[in-house]
């Protein structure tokens, strides 16, 4: 295209910004021009070049919104994780209050954790999704005990079954090892679905749980939940395993499913990611009850295998891909002091109130530092509180420091890059960072720190003592 000297180099510029200001029925066009003097057959001329750059902007405005979205998400999760953390634990102080009347904590008690279990399960679901959704689900490969395993699960449901007028039976065969290399937590996170939906379409009867040998490897265990609910029709059982599936009532069973409907999808994928290469199998006689279960490996194959395990499995959510020069073994952190004293360190009253009820539940002294800076003058000069040395020569004044991630004045990550960096042994006190979701993340954010461990909020008793097991606290 060649232009004359005639028509100026502004109107052609003016002209072009024009035409590629182009609108059409669906959305709007993104097009780029440059122009070049370049000389052609002996004439001075304009090579006009016109892209069009509608689908990377649309990509760029899609990648963006991804991020919004995934910030959105952990934000709106962190705010419902907050006030979980004190609620579920709160009514569970209460619900074994002694002095409590049974028929009170019946009508007012029982539905309340309940419901904030059920909201707990929402928010976990909401997670899972969105990880599942971005090929980042997560899990924390290692060795534990799977009868005691297996045991903690079925305590979590024993009192739940029995105000049901349900019986609950835990079949492990004899044959099957009581050690397991798997993600423990994802683990149980499968059959706690499983039970979940049984307890809630189950009146009568009972629930089985079995861990048995497998019939077809002998390298693999089968894991089988059976119970004597409903049941579910043929027809329906596929949709159970697709995103939001939720069975329909029928005209003979009035059915009211609680969540979300994304618990079997996640599970089904955890146990293809755990190696059950099947997947997760289905069966059911309506109005009699129904079965899943699926196998895994004892050993997963190699190509499963975490590039580096982190140290503890506690926690809630714990990723794995962590680079083993960053990763530090917590019982080669320092010995803990024998002050049996812990420093908390979290801007909510309500949590620190939490955490200090369950330490003291251990017989663990507790001292609150409400932000990481305030929680470093303590360290630094603990004679400032009338804090006062336990009889070991290189006493630190704290066993271990429990701090929480997001804060004022010096957020957690900040804290703990600041404690390492500190002289002697009280660079080297143990640390355990508490977060409410459990990011990927954070998490590697909080082992490059110099972390040791991380939970995720609600804390229970239970995690919160296995954790202080590497450190003779619990």
């Amino acid at each position: 295209m060649c232009i004359r000297d005639s028509i100026s180099y502004d109107s052609i510029k003016t002209r072009l910004e024009t035409t590629c200001k182009i609108d059409d029925d669906v959305d709007e066009k993104s097009l780029e021009f440059a122009i070049r003097n370049i000389h052609f057959s002996s004439t001075n001329c304009l090579l006009i070049i016109i892209k069009d750059v509608t689908h990377i902007k649309q990509v760029a405005r899609l990648k963006a919104l991804d991020q919004y979205k995934d910030q959105l998400l952990a934000s709106v999760t962190h705010e419902l994780r907050t006030p979980l953390n004190c609620i579920i634990p709160m009514i569970n102080d209460v619900m074994n209050d002694p002095t409590i009347p049974e028929a009170s904590k019946e009508t007012s008690l029982k539905p309340a954790l309940n419901s904030a279990q059920l909201l707990m399960n929402i928010v976990n679901d909401i997670l899972d999704y969105s990880r599942y959704k971005r090929n980042k689900l997560a899990l924390n490969f290692g060795e534990f005990d799977l009868h005691e395993r297996m045991m903690e699960i079925y305590r979590l449901f024993e009192l739940q079954c029995k105000h049901k007028g349900l019986e609950l039976i835990l079949d492990i065969h004899s044959d099957v090892p009581r050690l397991m290399y798997s993600d423990k937590n994802r683990l149980g996170q499968v059959i706690i679905n499983f039970l979940s939906n049984s307890l809630k379409f189950t009146s009568r009867g009972s629930i089985r749980i079995f861990v048995q040998p497998s019939n077809t490897n002998s390298d693999s265990l089968l894991f089988k939940v059976s119970d004597t609910g409903v049941g579910i029709k043929i027809d329906q059982l596929g949709k159970l395993f697709t995103e939001f599936g939720k069975i329909e009532a029928s005209e003979n069973i009035n059915l009211n499913p609680q969540g979300v409907g994304l618990g079997l999808m996640i599970s089904n994928q955890l146990v293809t990611m755990l190696g059950g290469k099947a997947g997760i199998k289905a069966s059911s006689n309506f109005g009699e009850g129904s079965e899943f279960s699926f196998e895994l490996p004892l050993q997963p194959p190699l190509p499963i295998y975490p590039t580096q395990p982190t140290q503890r499995d506690a926690g809630e959510v714990i990723i794995v891909d962590v680079p083993s020069n960053q990763l530090q073994n917590p019982k080669q952190i320092g010995s803990a002091c024998e002050c049996r004293r812990i420093l908390s360190v979290d801007d909510n009253d309500y949590n620190q109130m939490v955490i200090e009820r369950m330490l003291k539940r251990l017989k663990i002294d507790v001292v609150k530092s409400f932000n990481g800076a305030d929680a470093l003058k303590l360290m630094t000069n603990p004679s400032s509180a009338g804090l006062k040395p336990c009889q070991m020569p290189t006493c630190t004044y704290f066993s271990l420091v429990v701090t929480d991630l997001q804060m004022p004045v010096m957020d957690g990550l900040e804290l703990i890059k600041e404690i390492r960096s500190m002289p002697d042994l009280i660079g080297k006190i143990p640390i355990i960072l508490v977060s409410a979701t459990g990011d990927e993340m954070q998490v590697k954010e909080g082992f490059n720190a110099g972390m040791n461990d991380f939970l995720c909020k609600p804390l229970t008793d239970t995690v919160l003592k296995d954790s202080l097991k590497a450190y003779n606290l619990s």
